[in-house]
């Protein structure tokens, strides 16, 4: 009896297995263990499912190897796809929590085979995190696409894969259509390392850095505000609010991988931090609706709680690159410059345009550009400690208090530069042909002089004199050189504009006025009434000496003013190359949330003939192109030379004297005060 029930339990446990057995694993002709008359209708979907060879033999096996293998198959140690990570393929059992049997994410069959190498296409899939990272190209490429895909895919990566026969599941060159395809290359590379060389250099000033630092939340956001009120009201073309945050985002998502941004400002460099980030800003980015400066403050707000997760980037950097790239999206005229907090407490910049304007600076009186060994000297000022010193055009400073510059930015090496009046300063300068030599300086007030190289050229009754910008002071300058030029027998005069970026427009106008008897100096038109404004000569003692103006691809802006208003007015004749072609009124608004100054292009300027100066330039009377420059001689000033002692010059001098102002005692526009240049780019005087 008791042999006969150990034999009836047996056999029922060998029954029960043997059905769980072909219940668990289909066989050939019976997928689910069913026969053809069963009711169960196939989704034909599954007739696409394969086994998956090249691997292990316990992948999707056919029957177990053994009844150990089998046994060891009920525990599951599958867990549900990370939706941001590479699908997992952990050999075991293939089942939901419930104990159903299931399938997850497999691939489908190439050609309806059934014995393909598949192992690239996992390779693929465990890559996948990393093609996933969001990177600076292919940020905003994904934006276009829909990050909410990407997300909304979340629940089904867990969920049973059920194929369809339908167009939106089949597969896409031969991928899971349940994988995420490789991002497409970026679009915009070229406007990404733009944007990756504009936050460089923002963020590799330290004055920028020092204010950044020195701002409370409060005040960075009170500048974002003060800078879209005024580009709301100022600017000359306005951007929407929705281009600018969306610049703002941007600006943001490649600043995260910028060094200069990085290290400037301590971020951490936690870098799940940074893309569970980064991830916050593009789908700010896509689904943010930004109609106007509330909708904007709504971004900013959540932008600036977001940034907290990550050690460093406080809003108050938020802020300030929100102000700025709002700025970004703008001409490439318009711009903020902040005031130093450690110099005389930020208030270098009030009122003020640049240092290359002022009549004064404190420093050692160098102009310097950037080189690859340091800074080049482009010249030291008149009377400064650099030139006493022996100084020279060409020299290269290679060192600052016993720090190497080689290799570093301009704004880095000339911040080592700057000091209090009276402080000394160590700088080592290499001269070519006679080596390195140490110089100490001591810093000082210094007269920046705009009107230079003032004589008589040799041998002749032609005056010459160099201007190197339109400054406070230029004018002043400027009566004192003629009347100096006149005193020794001047009888025609070359101003020399090349390499001249502009200034101040109303200096501009005051120079004209002291060669034009009569006729219309410059034109702006804008956006408002007060933008709009003609300017013409009024001055009643002007000077009729034969005039011949050089200028160069560098001369820019007033100089173009200057030029065009000598030439159309047949005033005198242009020698030397096409100008730059800046024809924008840049006008500056002190900010009161911080120091500083905020240059936005208000309007256009118009030649006395109505011509748009802008992207145009002027064309010289005649174009001579020194290519080896004033090395081998000077060809421009010798052909102006020529033309100065003609006699056609001396007609036409004396002919445009002969008219009078039509309204001698007009006044200059208020607005003429406000308008200027930004300072020379690429060089700086300290």
């Amino acid at each position: 009896m008791n042999t006969s029930k150990r034999f009836t339990m047996t056999l029922a446990i060998l029954t029960m297995a043997t059905t769980s057995l072909f219940g668990q694993y289909p066989q050939p002709g019976d997928r689910f263990g069913r026969s053809s008359s069963d009711d169960f209708q196939a989704d034909n979907g599954f007739d696409r499912v394969r086994k998956v060879t090249g691997s292990v033999s316990s992948d999707f096996p056919e029957m177990p190897a053994s009844w150990k293998d089998f046994s060891s198959r009920t525990r599951s140690s599958f867990a549900p796809a990370d939706p941001f990570g590479p699908a997992r393929y952990d050999h075991g059992d293939f089942r939901s929590r419930d104990g159903e049997q299931t399938r997850y994410r497999v691939p489908y069959d190439r050609g309806d085979t059934n014995d393909g190498d598949y192992s690239d296409e996992m390779d693929d899939r465990l890559n996948l995190r990393d093609r996933e990272r969001f990177d600076v190209g292919s940020t905003f490429d994904r934006l276009d696409r829909g990050l909410d895909d990407r997300f909304d895919r979340r629940n089904d990566n867990q969920a049973p894969v059920r194929r369809y026969n339908n167009d939106r599941y089949r597969p896409s060159n031969d991928r899971d259509p349940f994988v995420p395809a490789p991002l497409p290359e970026s679009r915009s590379n070229d406007e990404s390392a733009a944007i990756d060389e504009l936050i460089t250099i923002r963020y590799q000033n330290p004055v920028n850095v020092r204010a950044i630092r020195a701002m409370s939340s409060a005040q960075a956001v009170q500048l974002f505000s003060e800078v879209s009120q005024k580009i709301d009201e100022r600017s000359l073309e306005p951007t929407s609010y929705d281009l600018r945050v969306r610049r703002a985002l941007r600006n943001l998502s490649i600043a995260l991988d910028n060094p200069a941004f990085v290290n400037g400002l301590g971020l951490s460099a936690d870098s799940f931090r940074m893309d569970a980030y980064r991830n916050t800003l593009a789908r700010l980015a896509d689904s943010a609706q930004v109609r106007n400066y509330q909708d904007a403050r709504t971004v900013l707000n959540s932008v600036m709680q977001s940034a907290t997760s990550v050690q460093g980037l406080t809003p108050s950097v938020v802020a300030f690159e929100f102000a700025n790239a709002s700025i970004d999206t703008l001409d490439k005229f318009s711009g903020l410059e902040v005031a130093d907090p450690a110099s005389r407490n930020g208030a270098e910049l009030a009122g003020m345009k640049s240092a290359a304007l002022e009549e004064e600076i404190v420093g050692v009186g160098v102009e310097v550009r950037e080189h690859a060994e340091g800074l080049l000297v482009v010249k030291p000022l008149r009377g400064g400690p650099a030139a006493e010193a022996g100084i020279e055009t060409g020299d290269v400073l290679v060192s600052i208090n016993n720090r190497e510059i080689a290799g570093m930015k301009m704004a880095n090496s000339v911040d080592l530069m700057k000091g209090a009046s009276g402080s000394q300063m160590k700088v080592r300068i290499y001269r070519d042909g006679k080596g390195e030599r140490d110089f100490v300086l001591t810093r000082r007030k210094v007269r920046v002089w705009t009107v230079n190289d003032t004589k008589l050229l040799s041998g002749t009754d032609v005056g010459y004199f160099s201007l190197s910008r339109f400054s406070q002071s230029s004018t002043a300058e400027l009566d004192q050189a003629l009347n100096s030029l006149y005193s020794k027998g001047m009888k025609s005069l070359i101003i020399d504009l090349r390499g001249n970026p502009g200034g101040l427009l109303t200096t501009c106008v005051e120079i004209s006025d002291r060669f034009l008897a009569c006729g219309k100096i410059v034109s702006t038109k804008g956006r408002l009434s007060s933008d709009n404004m003609i300017e013409e000569a009024t001055y009643g003692k002007t000077w009729s000496v034969p005039l011949v103006v050089l200028v160069d691809g560098d001369s820019a802006s007033a100089s173009e003013i200057f030029a065009a208003a000598i030439q159309e007015n047949d005033r005198g004749v242009l020698v030397g190359t096409k100008s730059y072609g800046k024809g924008s009124v840049q006008t500056h608004f002190p900010l009161s949330a911080i120091g500083g100054d905020l240059r936005l292009t208000t309007a256009l300027f118009y030649s006395p003939n109505g011509r748009k100066m802008a992207g145009e330039g002027v064309t010289p009377d005649v174009e001579i192109n020194d290519r080896d420059g004033v090395a081998n001689g000077d060809e421009v000033l010798i052909e102006a030379v020529r033309i100065a002692r003609s006699q056609t010059l001396k007609d036409m001098a004396k002919a445009s004297g002969t008219c009078k102002p039509k309204n001698p005692s007009a006044a200059r526009s208020s607005s003429l005060s406000n308008i200027a240049d930004p300072s020379r780019v690429g060089t700086t005087v300290r």
